[in-house]
């Protein structure tokens, strides 16, 4: 094999890379909500550069009751975007994934997020959101009204103590349930 032909595949190669990293420089259109910081624009996956939100399965503790905040995360967030179009700003492309900075009106996505307690500030990646997150656990608001363990540690396995529920009649004993039992001839 010639010398022409691995030129030409890697030209075409870098041509495909440059698009996917300038294509999505700045796209506006609906999307698709998947988790607190991940959202699907005209079939693209589009990541919120700068934080890491809460896992859709994740559970925390507020006054000792568990209560399903990953999906209290993206319930917020999609109610606050609501159907409207959102502006995405690439920061770069990763693993054919966008990483970008997204907006509605103005209002930076994830900055609400963090500041509602939704996400924390991904110091490594950047630390602009970092005072929305001191400003947020100060508030108490979002995670911060309770207990849990951050996204990372969740990812891990790490997963909170939950409260021990003390045995009741009305609850399950694991026998077979006959009814009431009817002793009369």
């Amino acid at each position: 094999m010639g010398m022409r032909p691995i030129l030409g595949v890697a030209a075409a190669a870098l041509g495909v890379a440059w698009w996917l990293g300038t294509a999505w420089a700045d796209q506006t259109g609906t999307v698709n909500v998947i988790d607190g910081e991940t959202l699907e624009m005209q079939g693209q996956v589009v990541k919120l550069f700068g934080i890491d939100a809460l896992e859709v399965d994740q559970i925390c503790l507020n006054g000792n009751r568990p209560w399903p905040c990953g999906d209290e995360s993206v319930r917020s967030l999609a109610e606050l975007i609501g159907g409207q179009p959102v502006r995405c700003q690439t920061i770069r492309n990763v693993g054919g994934n966008i990483l970008a900075t997204c907006d509605l009106n103005g209002e930076d996505l994830a900055a609400w997020m963090v500041s509602n307690g939704w996400a924390f500030a991904d110091r490594p990646a950047s630390g602009d959101y970092a005072p929305s997150e001191e400003a947020a656990q100060v508030a108490r608001e979002g995670v911060w009204s309770g207990e849990y363990v951050t996204p990372s540690e969740w990812r891990e396995g790490k997963r909170l103590k939950l409260p021990e529920t003390p045995q009741t009649e009305e609850q399950d004993d694991g026998l077979p349930d006959y009814g009431p039992l009817n002793m009369a001839p």
